[in-house]
């Protein structure tokens, strides 16, 4: 894939489940029979496999639910239309209609058949436009007929194909009636109250002249939504005149309607129903005239086709996606196109599978964008970004978690990474910046395996991976608790710690620019408001196709790195949410001993934070803990440089 370097896709805990609403049901079954084995719970994730790709998604493309405290992507939600309206015009269409009309604007809302783009109503008098034309009185006159949809952008009209209207309001309703060349039709309701009376007639006994209905097309022509109509209106007879039974309409067949009160208390009420034996129903039987739906096979009709075929030339003949937009099925030739209606669209609210709550919500006003409700990941999860140092050939390197920078060392011009050509075997430095979008501090932890997943094993050390990154806080506090030491500000003590530096984020990026320094292990690279850098250290790999078996797969040769991020924090809620959350903690706590046969793992960890010193929860406060998998895209693998 071309995707630029470097990158950070976040991964959803969807990967892991087939259906994201089981979750729920799986972590139960395991805190019940704790039988899923410990090497499972740990497994790295692996961005090469079949279910990575559609779970890694860029974090602006994400969601975040409140109640499940998870990342939400597109598969972990339900979607639910709001309101259906129309782009061109945009009046909201109500949702009873939306079957009946198809599913598009019946008003004056067209597309050109050429070129998909909006039509608009002209008229014909040419001769006084509607800005110039006034009445007696002085006011604008509304102009005078006949109209016709044109298009902007090709200048294709329905003049061309014989369609002209009488009104420029309600184009859809005269175009029903017009056949190309402006020939009149009958409509569907005259089509099918026309096939009603001739089916009342059968049914009466009297003889039915078909001499009265040679005019109609009903005798000669069946279109698509006229062979719809007659389909759906002989099956529905169909089924209410085949469903036989002891009861009237028989349920186990499926041929009745159960919304029937009556036949629901009759069916109930019998005594003898285990003893009713139920009759095989009757066969459904096929169409077999016009009036139901048959259309026949006409051999002249094929062969008229086909020489019209022949004697037209290329630009008189329909391009497939034309064809394909069409309402009818079979328009061969351009002189058949018909002015499309327009599409309806939606405004849709998502919810999350697992708990139902409302993750985005966009105003029912049609005119407008916003949204009501709008929960993005963007600002509950971290955000994290990936940047190399200098070019790591340019460093005296000892060992793999400790790199000495030359003091007072300008960078070379035009030494920039090559991230399409990471060179393998040797030390690569990148700064990874986690940047706090919340208003609380947070405590982070970062996880990596030793080596890379695959068949390329690249080896990862991150130097710091424990820190704590300050609140989202106003940018006047940070000048504040920089101008006043002794404030306890978030991470103020850690700031000036030794090994790290503070400042603006791309002033510390160039290592040359002040003294010289050392990437430690144990120590930050850079820290600020909210956000701090620490060095991520990757050794790549050979890529080599020669040595791999069956060669190099695609992107194979592509550096990415899966990352375990874990926060904790601190933050208020309210007074019912935080007597939820202590009686979940019970609950838990009880299960987990009950189970388990001894102390739980909130036991120890309490006992940890005793250890620590770790204060306790003051009134209105809850500790909270948040963990997802992401993926550093560093780079591609290049190849080995030549000796000599």
């Amino acid at each position: 894939m071309a995707q630029t370097f470097p990158y950070v896709f976040f991964s959803c805990p969807c990967v892991d489940t087939t259906c994201p609403s089981s979750r729920v049901l799986k972590e139960s079954k395991r805190l019940s029979q704790h039988s899923q084995p410990e090497e499972e719970e740990g497994r790295t994730f692996d961005p090469r496999s079949s279910r990575a790709n559609y779970a890694l998604y860029p974090l602006e493309n994400l969601l975040y639910c409140e109640d499940c405290h998870q990342i939400r992507c597109p598969r972990c939600v339900n979607e639910e239309v709001i309101t259906w309206f129309c782009p061109s015009c945009l009046f909201e269409v109500p949702s009873s209609n939306i079957k009946s009309d198809g599913n598009r604007c019946m008003r004056s809302c067209f597309n050109c058949p050429v070129c998909t783009s909006p039509m608009i109503v002209n008229s014909l008098d040419s001769e006084n436009e509607r800005h110039a034309r006034v009445g007696a009185d002085g006011e604008p006159a509304t102009a005078q007929g006949p109209f016709y949809l044109t298009c902007p952008y090709c200048q294709w009209t329905s003049l061309e194909v014989g369609l002209e209207f009488e009104k420029p309001q309600s184009i859809s309703s005269q175009l029903a009636k017009l056949q190309n060349g402006g020939k009149k039709m009958p409509t569907l309701r005259e089509h099918e109250r026309a096939r009603d009376r001739r089916r009342e007639i059968e049914e009466s006994g009297q003889k039915f002249d078909p001499d009265e209905e040679l005019d109609s097309p009903d005798a000669t022509e069946l279109d698509h939504d006229l062979q719809f109509s007659n389909l759906t209106s002989f099956y529905k007879n169909q089924l209410q005149s085949d469903s036989s039974g002891p009861y009237g309409t028989d349920y186990g067949f499926g041929y009745g309607n159960p919304n029937t009160l009556s036949r629901i208390m009759s069916l109930y009420s019998s005594t003898n129903l285990k003893k009713a034996k139920k009759d095989k129903p009757a066969a459904m039987r096929e169409a077999m005239e016009m009036d139901e739906g048959l259309a026949e096979f006409d051999p002249a009709g094929e062969e008229a086709m086909i020489n019209r075929l022949k004697d037209s030339d290329w630009d008189s003949l329909t391009a497939s996606d034309q064809r394909a937009a069409q309402l009818s099925k079979d328009v061969r030739f351009t002189a058949d196109l018909r002015p499309i209606p327009t599409l309806l669209r939606t405004k849709r609210a998502k919810r999350c599978r697992t708990c139902r709550h409302i993750l985005a919500r966009p105003e029912t006003k049609i005119s407008s964008s916003r949204y009501k409700i709008k929960l993005l990941a963007l600002n509950n999860i971290p955000h994290i970004s990936l940047r190399a140092l200098p070019n790591p050939q340019q460093f005296n390197t000892s060992t793999s978690s400790s790199m000495t920078l030359p003091p007072a060392q300008p960078a070379p011009p035009g030494s920039p990474v090559n991230y399409d050509a990471l060179q393998p075997f040797l030390p690569h430095p990148f700064l990874l910046t986690i940047r706090n979008p919340l208003f609380d501090s947070i405590h982070v932890t970062l996880a990596t395996p030793a080596v890379t997943p695959g068949r390329i094993a690249s080896k990862i050390t991150i130097l710091c991976p424990e820190f704590d990154v300050g609140a989202n806080t106003d940018v006047w506090d940070e000048a504040l608790n920089a101008s006043n030491p002794s404030a306890g500000g978030a991470g103020s003590g850690s700031a000036s710690a030794p090994g790290t530096l503070r400042g603006r984020p791309g002033a510390s990026l160039d290592p040359y620019g002040g003294g010289s320094h050392a990437l430690e292990a144990g120590k930050i690279w850079d820290r600020g408001r909210n956000w701090t850098t620490v060095v991520v250290e990757i050794v790549p790999d050979r890529a080599e196709p020669a040595e791999l078996e069956g060669g190099l797969d695609e992107d194979e040769d592509v550096l990415e790195v899966p990352l375990f991020v874990r926060i904790e924090y601190e933050t208020e809620v309210a007074v019912e949410e935080a007597r939820e959350a202590r009686e979940r903690e019970r609950e838990r706590e009880k299960a987990r001993e009950k189970l388990g046969g001894g102390k739980d793992d909130v036991g120890e960890e309490k006992e940890r934070g005793e250890e620590r010193g770790t204060p306790a929860l003051p009134p209105g406060k809850v500790r909270r803990e948040e963990a997802f998998w992401c993926v550093l895209g560093a780079g591609r693998i290049g190849a080995l440089p030549k000796l000599g």
